[in-house]
């Protein structure tokens, strides 16, 4: 019985590990649906090291001028201080939120964060005005 109890608590683990950080074609498949374009970024644009990313998304809406930039770090501690020098730009900058989730940097508005998050987002073809938001799964 304790070997079944450890080989479950081991296959929980292991899910939640890599449930952490969705795959690449999983966050651009999230933005396209939710009316994005979304467009890859090799990690030399951002001035970071190939061997750091694991994958660089932006994706962009006109009609609501959202935007974010998803950068998945292989390791945390080059997440975090990504996420440092990205607030400090910010900070000068055009104000987007930056926002770390684990080995993962957003950069964007709210509204796309929010999508990652799995919180919804503009409903393609709403009215700017109506602030559907559209149920993630």
């Amino acid at each position: 019985m304790k070997k079944i109890l450890t080989a479950i608590v081991i296959i929980a683990t292991v899910l939640a590990l890599v449930a952490c950080v969705p795959s690449r074609d999983a966050c651009k498949a999230k933005y396209e649906n939710a009316g994005y374009s979304t467009v890859p970024l090799s990690a030399n644009t951002l001035e970071l090291s190939g061997e750091d990313v694991d994958f660089i998304y932006c994706g962009s809406r006109e009609d609501s001028g959202d935007y974010i930039r998803i950068v998945a770090f292989k390791k945390k501690d080059k997440a975090t201080e990504y996420a440092e020098r990205a607030n400090v730009e910010e900070n000068e900058g055009n104000g987007y939120l930056v926002v770390q989730k684990s080995k993962v940097v957003l950069v964007g508005t709210q509204n796309a964060i929010d999508i990652y998050n799995n919180k919804g987002g503009l409903v393609e073809g709403s009215e700017s005005d109506g602030g559907q938001e559209e149920p993630q799964q």
